[in-house]
């Protein structure tokens, strides 16, 4: 199955409201140098090495960092900055290196400044890099220099500093010269006395609207975790191959990728899409799958991809993984892999997951036979998809009643709005069959929530001042401990903004691009995607990419632009016209959706449309 372009009639309208999208710059850090580990503790090298532990130590744009020279053992890195005194040793140098594309050890991974986005993305949004920027302070000589992936210099230029209050430097750069880019370094020179804050790439961004290029940057997040050796989707993208895979994150990876492949966007060709949807079905097809259970991580053996030990087979993350693929093969209208994950799903025993209560177990521990203790009984999108999965294969399944309906557990944002990253169905105001809730209100009365917290908790903050907002999961302030937030929990702190796209679709597109373009200006949405985590007083930030948050953020950002744009809904259209999940979702909603009350057929009035270009 595919759609059509925008009509004839809503593209020249289009060109008459919006203004012509121009290129522009935009700085992507490849280091600032804050503090992101805990009070007390420093950065300490790999034992025998002079490279950090890239799980905890890593750069913004997911690749790890070290120090290096003879006297690396003199780099001081305790508070926002990274400094090197060598006034008293005038024979050694010292500084950082830093990988461009994966671990530096990764040799066959390289940056192409001309398209420095994962290469399946089309040539149309690719941004390049034209320029680096650093910013230091102190008095001596700061050597930069961009190296291949073969150790070939590709450029380097020699800095004088006599900045003792600090100073930003920029030098453009040959960027056609630079398709192989590996290293990027500074080096402070014998005799030097330099502090370095920040070492940047000038990203100059092509001429697309702001609201292609929000799923475009979204999607480049995302994709820079998936392996297309192994098809599956890291969950950071700063761990090497193989080490944590998602299955959650890889099934929403091809869900995204076969939404932009189609008109209007086509981020991605239709031939590529097909090529890693059906590798990503392969490569979960080859798992073990107890009961019928997709694991939560896996990692490489060597007999193959296993669950990673200590995790679990997950009902929640086999409902997403399954809910994607079944809607990314029926956009592309793929009947032979439809089929087959029909059969998949058939498959799971859902019987024997079932808990002594009613509920169905959150699955299984890694040895494949012990069943969890925990059932889905909160209410809410994670409770909803596993009850919808087991209703595809089972008319008949159990109707079990959810716990406090239409109330998010502890307020947590992303908790009412995961199903509506698959379901049209659940933007209807109207009393859902199983708990009698009003999905619709219970959505907006959270975002009402989310946003009101910020402003009557930290109405000082910078995050107040920009509007942002997002108190749902994801890494913590260090990245070293997944953290749960609410807005039902006293003094939150840390903002999870990928809510800000998944509730979009619930907002005037309008004032959603522009709180984007705010959070762009402040550096917290840069070309390599949303930033992980950001402190409500704005003194930090956390950049891992993290493959599940980008998920959710890349699927919001795409309903967003089908809603700003009155276009057709890819994602939607699937899931109307699959007929597995038409027959889940009448667990909920045994009419079908009236089409007028669909959201992403809800249109703004909004004259000037948004920022969004």
């Amino acid at each position: 199955m595919r759609f059509l372009p925008l009509s004839a009639a809503w593209f020249c309208m289009s060109l008459a409201v919006h203004a012509a999208p121009a290129s522009r710059l935009v700085w992507q850090p490849v280091q600032e140098y804050f503090i992101r580990i805990q009070p007390g503790k420093a950065p300490v090298p790999v034992e025998g090495t002079q490279r950090l532990n890239s799980f905890v130590a890593y750069t913004h744009l997911g690749t790890d960092f070290g120090f290096h020279g003879p006297a690396a053992h003199t780099i001081q890195w305790q508070t926002d900055e990274i400094c090197v005194s060598l006034g008293q040793n005038p024979d050694a140098w010292a500084g950082i290196w830093h990988s461009l594309a994966g671990l530096a050890r990764e040799n066959a991974k390289s940056l192409n400044f001309a398209a420095p986005w994962p290469s399946f993305i089309s040539a149309r949004y690719q941004p390049k890099v034209s320029s680096v920027m650093i910013q230091a302070k102190g008095q001596g000589r700061l050597k930069l220099e961009i190296k291949s992936n073969q150790q070939q210099m590709l450029w380097e230029h020699m800095l004088d500093v006599q900045a003792p209050n600090g100073e930003t430097y920029v030098l453009p750069v040959p960027t056609l010269a630079m398709p192989n880019a590996k290293l990027i370094n500074w080096t402070a020179e014998p005799g030097s006395e330099i502090c370095v804050t920040s070492l940047n790439l000038g990203m100059e961004l092509p001429a697309v609207p702001f609201d292609e290029y929000v799923v475009a940057a979204s999607y480049a997040k995302l994709a820079r975790c998936y392996d297309p050796a192994s098809g599956f989707v890291k969950d950071r993208a700063h761990t090497e191959d193989g080490a944590f895979e998602s299955l959650a994150s890889t099934g929403m990876f091809a869900l995204a990728t076969a939404a932009l492949s189609q008109p209007p966007l086509e981020l991605v060709s239709p031939k590529e899409a097909a090529k890693i949807i059906r590798t990503i079905h392969r490569s979960a097809r080859a798992l073990d799958r107890p009961l019928g259970l997709l694991p939560h991580f896996v990692r490489r053996s060597a007999t193959g991809y296993v669950i990673h030990p200590g995790t679990e087979y997950s009902t929640v993350d086999t409902a997403i993984f399954y809910h994607s693929l079944l809607l990314a093969a029926q956009g592309v209208g793929d009947e032979e892999l439809h089929q087959e994950l029909a059969s998949a799903v058939d498959q799971i025993d859902f019987k024997a997951l079932r808990l002594p209560n009613g509920s169905l177990s959150h699955g299984m521990k890694d040895d494949g036979k012990t069943l969890l203790p925990h059932g889905w009984t909160d209410w809410g999108g994670e409770s909803a998809l596993v009850m919808m999965l087991e209703r595809i294969s089972n008319d008949n399944a159990p109707r079990v009643k959810m716990e406090r309906p239409g109330q998010s557990w502890q307020g947590t944002g992303f908790i009412p709005e995961v199903q509506s990253l698959f379901y049209p169905d659940f933007d209807q105001d109207v009393p859902d069959a199983l708990d009698g809730v009003k999905w619709l209100s219970a959505r907006t009365r959270m975002l009402q929530s989310q946003r009101d917290y910020i402003q009557r908790t930290w109405p000082d903050s910078l995050a107040a001042k920009i509007g942002m907002y997002g108190l749902s999961a994801g890494e913590g302030e260090h990245g070293d401990r997944y953290h749960v937030g609410g807005v039902d929990l006293p003094n939150q702190a840390m903002i999870h903004p990928h809510y800000i796209l998944m509730s979009a679709a619930l907002t005037a597109p309008a004032d959603t691009y522009a709180l984007l373009e705010r959070m762009e200006k402040a550096g917290y949405f840069p070309p390599w995607g949303m930033v992980e985590t950001i402190c409500i007083t704005g003194h930090s930030y956390l950049p891992m990419i993290g493959s599940l948050n980008a998920s959710f953020e890349v699927i919001g950002a795409y309903h967003l632009l089908a809603k700003n744009r009155g276009s057709p809904d890819l994602i939607y259209q699937s899931s109307r016209q699959s007929p597995e999940l038409r027959r889940a979702v009448e667990l909920f909603y045994p009419a079908p959706v009236p089409p007028v009350q669909s959201a992403e057929l809800k249109r703004e009035p909004d004259p000037a449309t948004s920022g969004a270009n």
